[in-house]
């Protein structure tokens, strides 16, 4: 045996289909016992403050009943002790505690002789205790909680039978909700409620039709986005196009400003305008030779010819390409 713990080899009733004695009962065959076994443990009387005293195993269940072996944590200062009264008979009931209402109906065929109180369907327990006095003689279930830990009240939580009903008591801000008044009749209060579940069904209508609204001021939010980008581009290109007609850029550095000024025409405009052309000095001089004059001829020639200048300055990229072969690296 583990020093720390006790396994007791006795069965508890942990829970039936009996009526407790809050008038409702818990059907075992809608008991989600897996969720327990996820952490099967139990308290003192219900006292969590108390902390963890044993755990339960070696479930079965026979008819209506769920059997139970009990574990005990030796480490918990009344543990020992109630080890002993265990096995001694002493403490011989164990009570289901923080009872999860998963399901749970008014169904009169499912009623018993005694029972005030619905009957739930679909449950699980958070722990499962040792006890005193159980509220139901074979096992307790108390106080019952939705799956969010809030506290149930049965009678709130079945949903009631509409033929049944006779009278609807509204609070205040349902009454303001459906525009409605203390005064109303019951005729209004349909209508009203009517009126709901007519708006109600139009929602997914409304919500297709804003999805296809959407989806088509996207589409155009993309048309007008790829447009203004391409008249950026039109109008970069517009402008070194103008700017090698007014002999302010080379095809080379024209080149490099389409790069730096790709999505920025303002500004290529403004460095462009504050270049000045190019003026060649055979333009000057009145020289009509056009670039057909120097083909053929080689850097050095045109350096022996004193005519590298005036390439330079009239035919700027037949300058650039003469340079390049004979500076290759540089």
């Amino acid at each position: 045996m583990n020093e720390s713990f006790k396994k007791i080899d006795k069965e508890f009733c942990l829970t039936d289909n009996s009526v407790n004695v809050y008038g409702y009962r818990l059907l075992t065959e809608g008991l989600d016992l897996a969720q327990y076994k996820k952490n099967p443990i139990g308290f003192l009387m219900h006292e969590r403050e108390g902390g963890v005293l044993v755990k339960w195993e070696d479930f079965r269940t026979e008819g209506d009943k769920l059997f139970g072996k009990p574990v005990i944590n030796l480490s918990h200062p009344k543990g020992a002790d109630i080890a002993a009264q265990v096995e001694n008979g002493f403490i011989n009931a164990a009570s289901m505690g923080k009872i999860i209402v998963l399901e749970a109906t008014d169904d009169k065929s499912l009623m018993l002789p005694a029972q005030t109180g619905p009957t739930v369907t679909k449950w699980f327990p958070r722990e499962i205790s040792f006890v005193d006095i159980p509220g139901n003689h074979n096992a307790l279930a108390n106080n019952l909680y939705d799956i969010n830990d809030n506290e149930l009240n049965l009678a709130d939580f079945v949903k009631p039978n509409s033929k049944e009903m006779k009278n609807i008591l509204l609070t205040a801000v349902m009454l303001a909700a459906l525009n409605l008044s203390d005064k109303s009749s019951e005729e209004d209060a349909n209508k009203a409620f009517q009126d709901l579940v007519d708006s109600a069904g139009k929602v997914p209508g409304l919500e297709k039709d804003l999805a296809d609204k959407a989806t088509a001021l996207t589409a155009t939010e993309k048309e007008l986005s790829d447009l203004k980008a391409s008249n950026v581009v039109a109008a970069v290109q517009d402008l070194l196009d103008k700017g090698k007609t007014d002999k302010k850029l080379t095809t080379e550095l024209a080149t490099e400003l389409a790069d730096s000024f790709a999505g920025n025409p303002t500004g290529l405009a403004k460095v462009i305008a504050a270049m000045p052309a190019q003026t060649l000095i055979t333009d000057q001089l009145g020289d009509t030779k056009d670039a057909t004059a120097f083909e053929g001829k080689k850097w050095d020639d045109l350096y022996a010819s004193n005519e590298l200048d005036a390439v330079r300055t009239k035919f700027p990229d037949l300058y650039e390409k003469l340079r390049k072969e004979k500076f290759p690296n540089a």
